[in-house]
């Protein structure tokens, strides 16, 4: 076993791999102090090498066995790529398995107990990472390890205290060296698409959200002004990207501090590079002044992610999303000023007690965003997936969700048709949902600026888009479920997605 080797490996996520392909950030980070101590870490991202993934890790493990092996995992299908690429190395070294990530985070006691998993890691990982080496070495012992989840040679589950990242200081530099940046990509997206993270965590409490599901909720925690400026001259100059992804949970918290960011990016940005924001809340949108906007416009800004989650107030209140839908009309038409902004708004559906008005609000909403705003887009109509530990998933548990008790078992949803797995949702609503999910895709210039040119099948069906994209919105505005060739044909693309995915 090499003391140094530790091999970090981010599992396939889905059918999001077809069009967003970021950088492993979570693994990237969680290297920094590995990096720094000397440690030589190895990446090997299945997402990228695809079918090769196996032959690659088989590599990795064998011509010098590490000193752990590593998994970030996500809840849903991730669990199931990571189970197979955990069993293959188990059978070709002895070195241990460790998993973290937001599903061992949010369910640590079902994760532990797997044969797979040998240790596990809460929260944040850059110091645990670190510690762990140390312990796995014999230089400390587990009890030194924040975070760290085990089981004792009793079978008891051992548990240590996750580590408190607010009180961590400056870190040393992101290494992206180990990754090459040209692996990744977006669809529709030209040049190098380059994600950074200047912040952590989530200062609100929806109850629908990972986040609030988190055992150790830590505060809102940015990065200083000063080491985010550093970091991005470091980007700008060493990796010369042509968009600049701000993926923060949450960038406009701080008004002041924001601004400070993007007059520093508008003085040494060159003007062509773009600049997107995944995580905004229309609470916070509502506040800026139009200075501020004009800001945006000056950094060259193109996307902005945006939670509206419904139409109906109702349910934003149950949600607690701290806004009414009018808010987002609102914010929709301040934006439509902008043809260079794509506002990307998101909505789902399938909550307990949520009525078919409630979804028809929403699809109102979805039609009045794209008709008051060409520019703007629907990033999706997602189904509610319950997350363990907050508000709703309590609701859903009452309202008879079946609550997966083994790892298997929740590798099993599939966020596009969760409400499968939802029982106060019929046939009838469940097609519904289904037929929204489809409809989306043809509301607005989505397929014209992702899909169209992405193949050559796809670039020949771009006229028959056009030719239904009325058709769609009919079906969408009056709930037109009847002979659902869009669903068919959207289950045997994924049927053919997901098998090719397992092979």
């Amino acid at each position: 076993m090499s003391r140094r080797r530790i091999v970090l490996v981010q599992p396939a996520c889905g059918k999001y791999d077809l069009f967003i392909r970021d950088m492993p950030l979570g693994l990237i980070y969680t290297a920094r102090l590995l990096v720094a101590e000397g440690y030589d870490v190895r990446i090997v991202d299945q997402r990228v090498l695809k079918e090769r993934t196996r032959d690659e890790l088989r590599r990795q493990v064998t011509e010098e066995p590490p000193l752990w092996v590593g998994f970030t995992v996500m809840t849903g299908e991730p669990i199931y790529h990571t189970m197979r690429l955990a069993e293959l190395v188990r059978r070709h070294c002895d070195a241990p398995l460790v998993w973290g990530g937001i599903h061992p985070t949010i369910l640590p006691e079902i994760t532990i107990v797997h044969p797979l998993v040998d240790y596990l890691v809460r929260g944040k990982g850059e110091r645990a990472a670190l510690a762990l080496s140390r312990a796995v070495a014999g230089q400390i012992g587990l009890a030194d390890v924040p975070g760290l989840t085990w089981l004792d040679g009793d079978g008891g589950i051992q548990s240590n205290a996750e580590d408190d990242d607010s009180t961590w200081g400056r870190m040393p530099p992101v290494p992206y060296h180990l990754v090459d940046i040209d692996d990744y990509a977006r669809s529709g997206f030209d040049g190098r698409v380059f994600p950074i993270m200047t912040s952590r965590n989530c200062p609100h409490k929806c109850t629908f959200c990972y986040n609030s599901a988190l055992k150790h909720k830590l505060r809102w925690f940015p990065d200083s002004v000063d080491d985010t400026i550093a970091h991005i001259d470091r980007i700008l100059a060493e990796f010369a990207p042509s968009y600049l992804s701000f993926i923060d949970d949450d960038f406009f918290v701080d008004l002041d501090r924001s601004r400070a960011i993007l007059r520093h990016v508008e003085a040494v940005k060159p003007p062509e590079v773009k600049v997107g924001f995944r995580g905004v809340r229309v609470s916070d949108l509502r506040q800026l002044t139009d200075d501020d906007l004009e800001l945006l416009r000056r950094v060259n800004t193109r996307h902005l992610n945006i939670g509206v989650e419904s139409g109906s107030d109702r349910v934003l209140k149950m949600l607690k999303k701290g806004m009414r839908a009018e808010h987002a009309v609102a914010v929709n038409r301040r934006f439509a000023r902008y043809p260079d902004f794509v506002p990307l708004y998101n909505f789902f559906s399938g909550i307990p007690g949520e009525t078919e008005e409630d979804i028809r609000l929403s699809t109102q909403l979805i039609l009045q965003l794209t008709a008051e705003n060409p520019h703007c887009q629907i990033s999706g109509f997602h189904q509610y997936t319950p997350y363990p530990g907050n508000e709703l998933f309590d609701q859903a548990v009452e309202a008879g969700f079946p609550v997966p008790r083994t790892l298997e078992e929740w590798g099993d949803l599939r966020f596009e048709d969760n409400a499968r797995k939802c029982p106060w949702i019929d046939a009838r609503r469940r097609r519904l949902l289904e037929t929204i999910y489809c409809m989306i895709y043809f509301v607005d210039a989505k397929y014209d600026m992702y899909f169209a040119d992405s193949s050559p099948l796809l670039k020949a069906l771009h006229p028959l888009v056009n030719l239904y994209k009325p058709v769609a919105r009919f079906r969408l505005r009056h709930h037109v479920t009847a002979l659902p060739l869009e669903i068919w044909a959207k289950d045997a693309f994924y049927a053919l997605f997901y098998r090719a995915a397992k092979d």
